[in-house]
């Protein structure tokens, strides 16, 4: 009867301590600019993602991209997370890419200029990248 008593008592403790939230919960966030921002960021995440299918077709057709190779490699360095919304390893769903750079220090409003910026430049990087791809490009690069 007392290890039955033991048992339960530690089941009650393990069933407590484990109480379903994660160790890494996402603050409610209700700046206007920090949504923004990562409703950008998440969209610049996409082109990024889109772009390794990109690559891995380029490295495929032995098409040189040195160039938009370095432009991806400062853009990894520089994109950043928003405060409030940063990633866990522990969510659900899970990118391909994910960034792991220091978040800057900026403010709302500097963090959605930031973010509009990086979508700028990423979406540049996809069309030029892309253009590559392109049958009359790809007749270029062979002859």
């Amino acid at each position: 009867m007392f290890k039955l008593i033991q048992y339960s008592f530690l089941f009650a403790v393990i069933l407590f301590s484990c109480d379903g939230k994660s160790s890494h919960e996402h603050e409610e966030v209700t700046d206007e600019n920090l949504i923004s921002a990562h409703e950008i960021l998440e969209k610049s995440l996409d082109i990024r993602e889109e772009l390794l299918e990109v690559e891995k077709q380029l490295k495929d057709a032995s098409i040189d991209y040195i160039e938009l190779k370095e432009a991806l490699k400062t853009w990894d360095k520089d994109i950043s997370e928003v405060p409030g919304f940063d990633h866990s390893h522990d969510d659900e769903i899970q990118r391909k890419y994910h960034i792991h750079n220091t978040m800057k220090e900026f403010s709302p409003e500097e963090h959605k200029l930031f973010q509009e910026v990086m979508f700028s430049e990423i979406e540049e990087i996809s069309i030029r990248m892309k253009r590559l791809m392109a049958p009359e490009v790809m007749n270029q690069e062979n002859t």
